[in-house]
């Protein structure tokens, strides 16, 4: 167990509205701490909650992400063979920009002390890229890491070039962590711990869809496996040099891990986010206690 605010890394994996519970694990530690962080690795949508946890926007990810699936226009099953796919992440970027602001101030204070990287995929060569995007850059960035074909419109430019999710390339990017001086590494999970993932619907379209392309379609034909060897690593807690990582996930499969997706949903993988933080971090303090 590594002691509260002894972490230097921390690492938050997507999951598209899974990250509902990232982001009730994130609020929640922001108000019981907040942890102070070396470098923070976001992918897909956790990413977005990286982004707001940085800024100190209590509650962010999971106001937008409420009223988004309400609105009848960011979730359309009618438009996933459009050019914005199934969620429009488009509107995703108008709302944010009108309704709920990023702080860029506060993430610009907050990256004088932390590094903080979105994942995202390159498409032209599928390595994964490791952005650090300055102000008005990140929205740009954080769509980027979560774009997807059919989903969404499959492809954003960042610094003219172009990228897509980050979880195709590193999902659970626990090597570039260490490869960045990571030690002591806390990792917030979007399913339950050692949960293998198959290979998808999204990523048999992702397959077919790029079938000849020698880089990118070996990503949706076995990116699942690197998933599922990274999963059995992180059950270890460390390696043979010291390093010690830990997870906080949640205990079953989340509401929001369907197709089908509202507000109550939403709300319930939140609240879970919520009270598996606040238990994890009164374990800390369990621990502390002296025997009588």
């Amino acid at each position: 167990m590594i002691p509260l605010n002894t972490y230097d890394t921390l690492i938050l994996e997507g999951g598209s509205l899974r990250c509902a519970f990232t982001a009730g694990v994130m609020d929640a530690l922001l108000l019981l701490g907040p942890l102070k962080f070396e470098r923070t690795l976001g992918v897909s949508a956790g990413s977005m909650v990286m982004a707001t946890h940085l800024s100190g926007q209590y509650k962010h990810f999971y106001r937008i992400s409420r009223e988004l699936v309400e609105d009848g226009t960011f979730i359309r099953f009618s438009s996933a063979w459009s050019k914005e796919g199934l969620m429009n992440l488009s509107h995703l970027k108008a709302h944010v920009m009108r309704h709920a602001p990023l702080d860029l101030e506060a993430l610009a204070r907050a990256q004088e002390s932390t590094q903080a990287f979105v994942v995202t995929t390159h498409l032209e060569s599928g390595e994964p890229r490791y952005l650090q995007p300055q102000g008005r850059e990140w929205l740009d960035a954080l769509v980027a890491s979560s774009t997807l074909p059919m989903v969404t419109r499959g492809k954003v430019k960042f610094r003219g070039e172009w990228m897509f999710d980050g979880g195709y390339s590193d999902p659970l990017p626990l090597d570039k962590a260490i490869d960045m001086g990571g030690r002591r590494m806390l990792v917030v999970r979007t399913r339950p711990m050692g949960d293998h993932a198959s290979q998808s619907y999204i990523d048999s379209f992702g397959a077919y869809w790029h079938r000849h392309n020698e880089v990118l379609a070996p990503l949706f034909v076995k990116g699942y496996e690197r998933y599922n060897d990274t999963v059995d690593r992180l059950l270890r807690g460390g390696d043979n040099e010291g390093r010690v990582w830990e997870e906080i996930a949640p205990p079953y499969p989340l509401q929001t891990d369907a197709w089908t997706v509202g507000a109550k949903e939403v709300a319930a993988d939140y609240r879970l986010g919520v009270d598996v933080a606040m238990n994890w971090w009164a374990s800390r303090f369990k621990s502390l206690r002296r025997p009588d």
